[in-house]
C-alpha cells in the first residue's frame, strides 16, 4: 500500500515533468541571416555566451534558439533577442560590424539581409520581410548556365538582372561579358532584387 502511494506521488510528477521538458525542447525559435558578402559572417547573442556560429559567403542560414537550453536567447517579456553580426577579416581575427550590425533586437522568424558597406570594411544589416528576400547574387560562372562565356537575357532574367539589362550591355550585343556583369552587380540592390 505504501509503495503504491509512493509510486503514485513520485513517478507521475516525474513523467509530467519529462513531458514538459520534451515539449519545451521542441519549441525552437529561430531567425534567418542572408549573407550577401564575399566573406564569412559571425553571428552571436549579446545577452549571453551562446555562439550561433559562422555563416558562409552568399548563403542563407537559420540561427536556432532553444528556449530550454538558452533562456536568454529570446527575452521572455519582449520575445526579442539581442544579437551581433560581424564580417570576419581574412586573417580571422578582426571583426567589422558597422553601426547597423553591432546591436540588433530581433524577434523569432526575423529575416536579416547583410551586405557590404560601401564606405569601408564594415557590413550593413537590414531586417526585411520574407517576401523581400532574394537569393544571394551568383558569380559570373554560376550565372552563365550554358557555359558560353557570356550572360544572355534569359540567363540575366534567372538571376533577376533583366531589368535595365540594356544599361549594362555597353557594347550593345545583347549579352553581358564578365566586365559588364561586374558593372551590373555593383549597381544591384540586393535588398530588393533590382538594380538601383
Amino acid at each position: 500500500m505504501f509503495i503504491k502511494k509512493f509510486l503514485k506521488f513520485t513517478i507521475l510528477p516525474a513523467a509530467l515533468l519529462a513531458m514538459a521538458v520534451t515539449s519545451a525542447a521542441a519549441e525552437e525559435k529561430m531567425f534567418t541571416v542572408i549573407n550577401h558578402t564575399n566573406s564569412v559572417i559571425r553571428v552571436w547573442g549579446k545577452s549571453n555566451d551562446f555562439k550561433f556560429g559562422r555563416i558562409k559567403p552568399k548563403t542563407i542560414a537559420d540561427c536556432t534558439c532553444n528556449a530550454l537550453y538558452n533562456k536568454d536567447c529570446f527575452d521572455k517579456k519582449g520575445e526579442k533577442a539581442k544579437i551581433k553580426l560581424a564580417l570576419e577579416s581574412e586573417d580571422g581575427t578582426t571583426l567589422y560590424s558597422g553601426d547597423t550590425c553591432a546591436k540588433l533586437y530581433v524577434s523569432p522568424g526575423t529575416y536579416i539581409d547583410v551586405t557590404l558597406d560601401a564606405n569601408g570594411p564594415n557590413i550593413k544589416c537590414a531586417i526585411v520581410d520574407k517576401y523581400e528576400i532574394r537569393q544571394p547574387i551568383p558569380s559570373f560562372d554560376e550565372a552563365d548556365s550554358n557555359k558560353d562565356g557570356k550572360i544572355d537575357e534569359q540567363e540575366a532574367e534567372a538571376i533577376q538582372l533583366k531589368t535595365n539589362f540594356k544599361d549594362f550591355d555597353t557594347d550593345l550585343n545583347n549579352e553581358l561579358n564578365p566586365k559588364e556583369f561586374d558593372g551590373a552587380i555593383n549597381k544591384f540592390n540586393v535588398f530588393r532584387g533590382v538594380p538601383f
